[in-house]
């Protein structure tokens, strides 16, 4: 019997979920034998994200396989997926900045952060690079956008981009940072489509989240400072837009030579246009509404 993308992609992200909640309960500093905490994080990643996406993937066959956009995208690509991740991250910030403004989200977070809370530990750059930025980028997007995007299109691509950005947002496990991780997952899913090739969506999130690194604790200190947030929103916002627009212009300047070259769209022949039924059917199929269960009920634990 074979069950349909949108019955089984959310039970992947479930099990994902438990076996990074599971992950929780470890102790890691006597896992890595009291040295660098990093090791025993980098191993959880693999274990909980990697090896389970590429089981399901192996599970669904190599037809499937041949789905998951694992090309390379070309060089004309490059800029796009730059300023999509530069245009992501002052998304992001705006959007770090409202929610601390009223109070649901208080530090910068991310589902890594956790192992490290309460242990005083300091993390090099290197180590920081690797755990924080190298992997999450190629086995998020490899979960996300390279297994679950090909899962949806049967539904529409606008339904596949914002499932799969839905189900990222409960990755997080975390109510206040819900809304940060579908953002993400909206910008990571668009990049994808425009690129042709889930090694752009990597790009694009390894990019993004190497300049959280390197700005990130400067940037959540002037968030935390009440008297520069009328400041900040007015001086960010009009980044934002520049820079959506930039981002917009070379989107509709790419699919113009797609036009003219007489390329379909990537998603053309093989998905369905939108259509409130489709998408319907792919947030309300059973396993979708436990994700969102078992994400709350991670959240309210770990919260």
């Amino acid at each position: 019997m074979r069950f349909r993308g949108t019955f089984t992609a959310p039970l992947v992200v479930i099990v994902v979920m438990f076996l990074v909640g599971a992950s929780r309960f470890l102790d890691l500093a006597a896992l890595s034998f009291h040295e660098n905490i990093c090791l025993a994080v980098i191993v959880i990643e693999l274990v909980t994200i990697v090896v389970p996406t590429v089981f399901y993937a192996r599970l669904r066959g190599d037809r499937f396989v041949s789905r998951m956009r694992l090309r390379a995208f070309g060089p004309d690509k490059l800029f796009v997926i730059i300023l999509a991740a530069v245009t992501l991250f002052f998304a992001d910030v705006l959007l770090k900045l409202g929610l601390h403004a009223v109070g649901a989200v208080s530090e910068d977070y991310s589902i890594y952060t956790y192992y490290f809370r309460g242990t005083g530990e300091t993390v090099d750059f290197v180590y920081s690079l690797i755990t924080f930025v190298v992997i999450p980028s190629v086995s998020e997007e490899l979960l996300f956008r390279g297994v679950l995007i090909p899962e949806y299109e049967d539904n529409g691509a606008v339904t596949a981009v914002v499932a799969t950005s839905l189900l990222y947002g409960m990755f997080g496990m975390s109510f206040g940072y819900f809304p940060v991780y579908f953002l993400q997952g909206l910008f990571f899913g668009t990049v994808t489509y425009l690129a042709r090739s889930v090694f752009a969506s990597m790009l694009c999130h390894f990019v993004f989240s190497s300049v959280w690194l390197v700005f990130g604790e400067t940037v959540w200190r002037i968030i935390e400072k009440p008297q520069s947030t009328a400041f900040l929103v007015v001086a960010l916002g009009g980044i934002f837009l520049v820079a959506m627009s930039s981002l917009l212009s070379e989107c509709e300047r790419i699919y113009y030579n797609y036009s003219t070259a007489g390329r379909e769209s990537d998603y053309a022949k093989e998905c369905p246009r939108f259509s409130p039924a489709k998408f319907a059917e792919a947030l309300f199929a059973p396993p979708f509404p436990a994700a969102a269960l078992v994400f709350a009920a991670a959240a309210v634990h770990f919260g």
